[in-house]
């Protein structure tokens, strides 16, 4: 009876050895048009040097691929021109990246406990791990200034389109071909980004105002100096003066302008 005793405490301690060295289960990924498998191995003691090295490789090996296309492909986000389509790359992975690195940066410092570390291809995935988790670690921490400055040109860009198309509009709406200079008609009015307001009237003069300074009243050189005779300064300060400030277009407030005269 004490032989099969110590064969069964034998057994129970290697099957519970055995289950220790259980992976974790696999977390799946889809970035783009990517998607992986990720396990983070810190979860269950000795279960990264107790995987087969075969399958394990071509595992680390993925997310290396994973993480340098988007340190790759989200370089275009922090440029001035990018579009929106590029922002969402960096958008994208800056919400779902967070755990992969952070599951793969223990899982390679993990390798430096397992017999198999020195044998092809774990020191080249080390390598190449560590470099793209720097890079990507980086691109992570400057995600979210980068994406409010990628957003905010991108609101202003898609503002200045549609406030294009409104001046247009408005222009089409409220001048005709018969108007004469010196009308004072004021068709429409925009505050630029950076605190710039032009009133813009049908005979093609325009009130120009900077943040802080004074209005002043720009006339086209196009007009004569016949015509010049017939404009009066103070009708279009006043007409830019009248107009309510929600009527100004601006960013953020995209409502249609209606023009006053």
């Amino acid at each position: 009876m004490r032989a099969p005793r110590i064969l069964l405490l034998g057994l129970c301690a290697a099957l519970a050895a055995c289950a220790a060295k259980k992976p974790p289960p696999p977390q799946r990924l889809t970035l783009g048009e990517s998607q992986v498998e990720y396990r983070d191995y810190g979860l269950v003691k000795g279960s990264l040097c107790g995987s087969d090295p075969r399958r394990l490789g071509p595992e680390l090996q993925k997310i290396n691929e994973l993480l340098e296309q988007f340190v790759a492909k989200s370089e275009d986000a922090t440029k001035p021109d990018a579009t929106a389509e590029q922002v969402e790359v960096l958008r994208e992975g800056s919400k779902a990246l967070g755990p992969v690195v952070q599951a793969h940066t223990k899982n390679l410092a993990g390798l430096n406990a397992c017999g198999f570390k020195t044998k092809p291809p774990f020191p080249d995935i080390t390598k190449k791990g560590n470099e793209v988790l720097t890079a990507a670690k980086a691109r992570l921490d400057e995600a979210p200034t980068v994406l409010a400055d990628a957003d905010r040109r991108l609101a202003e860009k898609k503002w200045r389109e549609d406030s294009n198309a409104r001046e247009v509009a408005a222009k089409q709406t409220f001048c005709t071909a018969k108007t004469q200079v010196g009308s004072g008609d004021l068709y429409f009015a925009r505050e630029e980004p950076h605190g710039k307001t032009h009133w813009m009237f049908c005979d093609g003069i325009v009130v120009e105002q900077a943040s802080g300074a004074e209005p002043a009243v720009i006339i086209p050189d196009t007009i004569s100096k016949k015509d010049r005779k017939r404009i009066q300064e103070k009708r279009y300060l006043d007409a830019a003066k009248g107009l309510p400030a929600e009527e100004i277009d601006k960013v953020g407030a995209e409502k249609k302008t209606e023009a006053k005269e």
